[in-house]
């Protein structure tokens, strides 16, 4: 009698989840419990190379965050603003600075190269810089800056895990790091910054799977549409035939049938042969398509509307709500992400442009979305309301809102006619209120502010 051996349950993979051990639920015998995630390699700058030159999708996803991110640019609010944004026309600094964003999203990292007469071996010292000492700028990707020495030892330093200093292109003299504006890709840990050299990781990386399986999906496509329309000849007999070794016959046969369709637009067959045409049903592969869209934009945290250039689904759709959110993207990065290399850019430039650095040194940057003129004449009637109540409430003053004005460049004043009223303003803020039931205090007041008699 052989004896009964008890199955052993099953072994449990998730730990801290819902188990089943009937259906196989959580435990090892569920498909799921393979499920691993897998590290990619994140130098393969040849296939990011190849993907960016040959596919529209992948140079979209690189090229429309950082055209976004200067397409406006910003506005400088400080002491000698036109002397610096000047400069910074003369030295195309928003297409440096697009050009380092593209390349960062691309290859996970790169440079602006600021050349300034100072020796590149050594530490660069802004403090030293004097007025027309930034000559050019210089944009390197991170392949194109070899480390030569990473930063292990000084926790403390600003360049902590990354290189002390660049090789550029391959060549042999070595460049400090304090001469390039740094624009690095997308966060990684700590752990896969050594693999990296200190940079960060490629934007079109994380979105390549998806763009490699909707091209796959579209040629697919295209190869289906090729046989839509397939024409099927019934004849009879047809299997006999090719029994008895008359393949060439009926090869022919059908070569000629088909030359002749295509010649005279007809088709010619024999009395026992019949035509169908069979159709590929293809309305199911619009949804596909749409999908990988969607999926791909979520990759790239880019809108439908603004990657594919498609219009907003739906009822009454516009497309507003989209767009305002990836403004809110673009402006977050523009002052987190933007914010470090271009304070190490205006280190530089700022002292090139006025020979010293400003106490009150700022910027802002300028709105993504213009508004059209009907918004625009409806702010600049709410403002002037404002303006008005604020006015009839003694809030403010005159002179004060004159100053507005000319801060906004929508009017110009004179300024010394500006300092008049506001010392004007400034000794009726301290008069008495007098009462103009009085008739003597009335009168008092009419000779105060009228020191001249009257002409008889």
């Amino acid at each position: 009698m052989n004896d009964i051996v008890p199955i052993p349950p099953p072994q449990l993979t998730n730990l801290d989840g819902l188990v089943n051990v009937m259906t196989g639920l959580g435990t090892a015998k569920s498909k799921r419990s393979y499920n691993t995630w897998q590290m990619t390699t994140l130098n393969d700058w040849a296939s990011l190379d190849a993907c960016y030159v040959s596919n529209w999708i992948a140079r979209k996803i690189c090229d429309i965050p950082a055209e976004d991110m200067t397409r406006e640019w910003r506005r400088v609010k400080s002491d000698g603003a036109e002397e610096i944004q000047a400069l910074e026309a003369q030295l195309l600094v928003p297409n440096m600075v697009q050009e380092a964003v593209t390349w960062a999203r691309l290859y996970g990292g790169a440079g602006i190269l600021m050349l300034t007469g100072q020796d590149l071996t050594k530490p660069l010292r802004p403090e030293l810089i004097k007025k027309g000492d930034l000559k050019r700028l210089l944009v390197l990707d991170r392949w194109d800056m070899a480390a030569m020495t990473t930063n292990t030892w000084d926790v403390l330093a600003a360049n902590y895990l990354k290189p002390e200093f660049y090789s550029v292109r391959g060549g042999s003299m070595q460049v400090h790091h304090s001469h390039f504006a740094r624009f690095t890709g997308e966060r990684l840990p700590l752990r896969h910054m050594a693999q990296t050299q200190g940079w960060g990781d490629s934007v079109l990386r994380k979105c390549i799977e998806e763009i490699t399986d909707m091209v796959a999906a579209k040629d697919g496509i295209s190869e289906l549409m090729q046989e839509a329309n397939i024409d099927v000849i019934t004849r009879q007999g047809l299997t006999d035939e090719l029994s008895t070794d008359q393949d060439d016959m009926i090869t022919k046969r059908y070569e000629m049938f088909s030359l002749m369709k295509s010649n005279i637009q007809m088709a010619l067959l024999d009395g026992d042969e019949t035509l169908d045409r069979m159709t590929l049903n293809l309305s199911g592969v619009a949804p596909i398509i749409e999908l990988f869209m969607t999926w791909i934009s979520g990759a790239a945290n880019i809108p439908v509307v603004r990657m594919f250039g498609t219009s907003a689904k739906g009822l009454n759709a516009t497309g507003e709500g989209d767009d305002r959110i990836y403004n809110d993207s673009i402006r977050a990065g523009q002052r987190s992400y933007l914010a470090e290399p271009m304070r190490t850019l205006d280190e530089v430039m700022v002292r090139s442009a006025l020979g010293y650095w400003p106490d009150d040194y700022d910027y802002t940057w300028n709105p993504l979305a213009q508004p059209n003129d009907l918004e625009m004449a409806q702010a600049e009637k709410l403002r002037a309301d404002k303006h008005m109540l604020y006015l009839e409430s003694s809030v403010v003053q005159r002179s004060q809102v004159m100053r507005e004005l000319q801060a906004g460049e929508e009017y110009q004043f004179v300024e010394e006619d500006i300092d008049e009223l506001e010392k004007l303003e400034e000794g009726n803020m301290f008069d008495e209120p007098v009462d103009e039931t009085d008739p003597i205090a009335y009168a008092e007041k009419y000779v105060n502010e009228n020191p001249e008699p009257l002409n008889e």
